[in-house]
């Protein structure tokens, strides 16, 4: 299952993709632009998204890829 927030004014979804990219999709239009945990944009017709959103959904996957094994 994959994390996903909805931006509580604009009602853009911002969902975690498998490679740890932040997919912001605009449900009225069905626009989409990908992004890192930062919002910088990485691909897309959607070329802006919030900052903290994108941080709260793309920083787990940065956490877990960054994690050292246990020993």
């Amino acid at each position: 299952m994959s994390k996903q927030v909805i931006h509580p004014l604009t009602g853009h979804v911002y969902r975690l993709t498998e490679d740890g990219l932040v997919e912001v999709t605009d449900p009225r239009t069905g626009v989409q632009g990908v992004f890192d945990f930062q919002a910088r944009w990485q691909s897309g017709e959607l070329r802006h998204a919030d900052l903290q959103m994108a941080g709260w959904v793309g920083r787990l996957a940065q956490r877990r890829a960054t994690r050292q094994p246990e020993e």
